[in-house]
């Protein structure tokens, strides 16, 4: 019997502080924000657009500019990291 691995929750945790330290003002913790939630984030962002990868594109630096600029809600917003993300794209 192999011992039972977390799925993800470093990962869950990582992506929480780095959107902590975003919202404190440490510009380069958007970077590891983009890097956690990018691939979900164009998930959503094609479907937004039917599939137009090149609006995708376009609607995915709006969202990450609008994370960005609204990362001091996060802490007390009381939800976890990727739905909040992916709310603030949802809404870009």
């Amino acid at each position: 019997m192999t011992p039972a691995v977390p799925l993800r929750m470093e990962a869950g945790d990582d992506l929480h502080a780095s959107l902590v330290d975003l919202a404190r003002g440490r510009r380069e913790a958007l970077a590891r924000v983009y890097d956690g939630t990018a691939e979900p984030a164009l998930r959503l962002a094609l479907a937004r657009t039917r599939g137009d990868r090149v609006s995708a594109e376009q609607l995915l630096c709006r969202a990450y500019v609008e994370v960005r600029r609204r990362a001091a809600e996060y802490p007390t917003s009381g939800m976890r990291a990727l739905p909040w993300v992916l709310g603030v794209a949802a809404r870009a």
